[in-house]
């Protein structure tokens, strides 16, 4: 039954129109600190309740917060994140686990996710990781949601996209239901890597640095109509002088996208 449990968690991360995400990051605070946007639960208060966010990621105590101060809207979904390590730690792209999926159990998380940041030497670590924690999710009937980041230097724009494409082949190999990528530099790029992988796993692209609105928009009218589901975006909208609007503009966007590749089981 938990192969059941998972889809109809997986739903509650969509909109319903379009089958495809827009989800909210909200995590940065354990890798990067107070920020701007995000200095304390309540920088969320005039925004995080709008209905046009599919999904939120957090941390546990994060998510606790939102949830014990009726902070969320009925409709979003609930993606808890697993690991993470600080930025001013000695090795900060190895994450270690910080949370289990008995924790996503007790907040009532719709969906667990982690991040895995592959730099030259901890392929070891990270696909040991990410092995186990798919089956941890899958086994007790979470979708699971991987970030996923090269950060591999010195190479050349051809190299470092089929690097990419095989590091998220590895991603679906192990299991997980769908990918967070960092936006690529061209929209061919991002077309040519979902077009590959998107029958075998959902995609999402990062909003990455605050830019121009209109830059972000045009970014997802493409990526959707590659077959991406969605995007996954978080400083575009806590530093946003207007998050509700830009959170509109970009639901809108995304719901309107009625023809959806869906992922092959």
């Amino acid at each position: 039954m938990s192969y059941v449990s998972r889809v109809l968690r997986e739903r509650r991360l969509l909109f319903p129109s379009s089958r495809r995400g827009l989800i909210v990051p909200i995590d940065h605070g354990l890798t990067l600190g107070p920020i701007a946007g995000m200095t304390q639960t309540a920088d969320f208060e005039k925004w995080i309740a709008s209905d046009h966010i599919s999904a939120v990621i957090g941390h546990k105590g994060l998510i606790e917060r939102l949830i014990l101060r009726d902070m969320l809207h009925p409709s979003t979904g609930v993606i808890l994140h697993l690991n993470g390590m600080a930025s001013i730690a000695p090795e900060p792209d190895t994450k270690i686990m910080v949370s289990s999926i008995d924790t996503a159990l007790e907040l009532g998380a719709d969906a667990v996710s982690i991040q895995i940041n592959f730099t030259e030497d901890n392929f070891q670590h990270n696909v040991a990781l990410l092995g186990a924690m798919t089956d941890a999710a899958h086994g007790a009937g979470f979708p699971i949601l991987t970030m996923l980041y090269d950060k591999a230097r010195g190479l050349s724009a051809a190299d470092r996209q089929k690097r990419l494409s095989h590091l998220v082949r590895v991603v679906a190999e192990l299991g997980s239901d769908a990918v967070k990528l960092a936006m690529l530099e061209s929209a061919s790029d991002c077309t040519e890597l979902v077009e590959t992988h998107c029958r075998d796993i959902r995609i999402f692209f990062a909003g990455g640095e605050r830019t121009e609105d209109e830059r972000l928009l045009g970014l997802t009218r493409s990526i959707l109509a590659s077959g991406a589901a969605g995007l996954c975006v978080g400083r575009n909208v806590f530093q946003h002088p207007r998050p509700l609007e830009l959170l509109r503009r970009l639901a809108d966007c995304i719901k309107g996208e009625t023809e959806y590749l869906s992922r092959a089981v």
